[in-house]
Parts: structure tokens; C-alpha cells; sequence
């Protein structure tokens, strides 16, 4: 139906859905998801030649105190399983200049081999989890909880350590579906 405001509404209930609602729904959410602008993050964990890293946009924090957040993974993903099973992970916070490494750990770069990390210089944080060189920070987590919801799984981690860019970066941001950066009014 439409609003005064001019947006669309697009409202389905109840169990006997058909196909068509259930799409019609899925787009509308995915189109408005879409224009939430958020922080362009690699997921990392493993050690040596067993490294895993993910570009998500789902990352929240969770409370101060003890310092926890939360990161969204698809199930399909082989990070997902990597971090339930090492139970550590970092959450590296990209910085303007790093959108080539977001591509890759998408698995969509045009030059470099998907989830690669020859796309990047990185060290080993203090829980031995890959921490991306230049990230505006990078939180290493273990994880205390964790919720498959539909095709994601929801990993909670408390955070153990931080690294800070020794410089003042601008985080890489993403919003209908594209890179951006944070400009101020």
C-alpha cells in the first residue's frame, strides 16, 4: 500500500504465505537493508596456512562491560565453521583504502584469488588470529555464544585485545551497495 511519505509497505501474514509474498517481502527487506549504512569488516581467524576471513556488514557491538560484539556469518561460508571451531576470531574494522581486500574477502575481486590473504599484509594478534595491517582497529574475540538464525550464524565475542592504527584512518563504509566514507555535515 502506499503512504503518505511515499514508501512502499509491504506487509504479509500469517503461515499460508504464498511464494509471491514471501519474495515480495524478501526484496522489499533486502532493498532496505541495503540503504543502512554500515562498516565494512573482515572476520579473520586460524593460524599459519589454515587462515579464514569473510567481508561482513553485519557486526554490532553488544555491551562495554565486559566488552562484547556481535558478527552475522553465512553458514555456507567455510569462516563460519572455522571460527565455531577455533572459538577465536578478529573483527578487522577496513579503512578507506582497503576496498580491495573487502572485494577479495567477498570473493568478488577482479584481480586477486577469493579469501586470500596475499591481498593483504597482516600479523598474528595475541590470539594468534589474523589482525589486517592498516585496519582503522581490529578486536581479537573468543567467542561465549553463538545462534544459527536462518541462513547466518550469530557469533558473540568478548573482546580480548584491540589494535589501533597507529594513524587517524576513515573507516570504509558500505550503503546501497557501494563503498563510501563518512563525511560530517
Amino acid at each position: 500500500m502506499q503512504r503518505d511519505s511515499g514508501s512502499t509497505e509491504c506487509a504479509v501474514e500469517g503461515e499460508g504465505k504464498i511464494a509471491s509474498e514471501v519474495d515480495t517481502l524478501r526484496a522489499a527487506f533486502l532493498d532496505s537493508m541495503a540503504s543502512n549504512s554500515t562498516s565494512v569488516h573482515v572476520v579473520t581467524t586460524g593460524s599459519g596456512e589454515q587462515r579464514f576471513g569473510v567481508t561482513v556488514s553485519a557486526c554490532s557491538s553488544v555491551c562495554a562491560d565486559p566488552p562484547t560484539l556481535l558478527v552475522c556469518i553465512n553458514t555456507r561460508s567455510p569462516a563460519n565453521a572455522a571460527v565455531a571451531e577455533n572459538g577465536v576470531f578478529a573483527v578487522n574494522l577496513l579503512n578507506v583504502a582497503q576496498r580491495g581486500i573487502a572485494d577479495t574477502f567477498a570473493g568478488r575481486s577482479a584481480t586477486a584469488k577469493p579469501f586470500d590473504f596475499s591481498c593483504c599484509s597482516n600479523t598474528a594478534g595475541t590470539l594468534g588470529v589474523p589482525l589486517i595491517d592498516g585496519a582503522v582497529a581490529a578486536l581479537e574475540c573468543r567467542v561465549v555464544a553463538q545462534q544459527v538464525i536462518g541462513t547466518h550464524t550469530v557469533f558473540f565475542g568478548e573482546v580480548a585485545a584491540v589494535k589501533r592504527a597507529p594513524v587517524t584512518h576513515m573507516p570504509l563504509l558500505y550503503c546501497k551497495r557501494d563503498y563510501g566514507q563518512f563525511l560530517a555535515f
